[in-house]
């Protein structure tokens, strides 16, 4: 091992050490090893184009396990990093912040925990169960917000759709940190009004995606639109041309595995239940 690698792997180690200590983090040695794995294979890459090696991480995980509310803990809220398996959200966010890594050249863990951490809780701060993103239109207000993506959804064909949001605390018993928990209910219920007030849920509704597409790029967020009564969006995964048709890249419930779609976009919403369109987003690369 390089002295310079083995550095960050001792304070990594340190770190991830310290942090569990702390209780602030759920992790595992597997997950750390599969980071510096990461690393390892992806540190030269650092001056290709962002999309290409958000491309490439995406690619790195086919294969890995479909595991539904990965970062659900039995006590109070800590980070949870789960390099190991992944539902469709912490897919995305994994790759996102390991790209965004590899582009800074500061491969440390530590940049890693903070960078994953600014983009699933508000104000990149871990305070409670509510502090996380739970809604995808909130992930998406947030994040653009702080500059890492914008909603290009309207520039491409779509509309915006008035849709209150307010699934979690209609169905409190479907969540552990909800269920009998008239605290984190109340909290929640008024980050759903402010959700439903802001109106910014923009859609390109499935019947314009094929006249859309060529408008789509490799690498885009493509965010799924339900529905579902109180809920914005049921999956997420990542934009990926394929034999010039447009496919998309996931973590996959039905497969159980990360897997390249092998419907197109536009077939996968046109057999789903519940799909009324997508929302697209496009990953600020400056």
């Amino acid at each position: 091992m390089k002295p310079a690698r083995l550095v960050i792997l001792i304070f990594s180690l340190f770190t991830l050490s310290n942090m569990a200590k702390g209780r602030d983090i759920v992790s595992t040695p597997a997950d750390l090893r599969i980071y510096e794995a990461y690393i390892k294979q992806f540190e030269k890459q650092k001056d290709k184009p962002f999309e290409e090696i958000f491309i490439n991480t995406a690619k790195y995980f086919l294969g890995k396990p479909y595991v539904a509310s990965t970062l659900e803990v039995p006590d109070t809220e800590r980070m949870v990093v789960n390099l190991r398996e992944f539902d469709c959200t912490t897919f995305v966010e994994n790759c996102i912040t390991l790209s965004q890594v590899i582009k800074s050249g500061d491969f440390s863990y530590d940049n890693y925990l903070q960078t994953l951490i600014t983009m699933r809780y508000r104000d990149g701060e871990v305070a409670g169960y509510t502090s996380r993103l739970h809604y995808t239109s909130d992930w998406i207000y947030e994040n653009e917000k702080h500059g890492l993506l914008r909603n290009i959804s309207s520039e491409i064909g779509g509309e915006k759709v008035k849709k209150d949001v307010n699934f979690m605390t209609t169905h409190p018993q479907l969540y552990k940190h909800l269920k009998g928990n008239a605290q984190n209910i109340e909290k929640l219920d008024k980050i759903e009004k402010n959700i439903s007030k802001r109106n910014a849920y923009e859609i390109l509704p499935t019947a314009a995606i094929y006249n859309s597409q060529q408008k789509i790029k490799t690498g885009d967020i493509i965010v799924f639109a339900t529905s579902i009564a109180g809920l914005d969006y049921s999956h997420i995964g990542i934009a990926y041309w394929q034999k010039e048709k447009l496919h998309f890249i996931h973590a996959s419930s039905k497969v159980r595995q990360v897997i390249i779609e092998q419907k197109t976009l536009l077939e996968y919403c046109q057999t789903s239940k519940s799909c009324t369109g997508v929302t697209v987003l496009r990953i600020n690369q400056e």
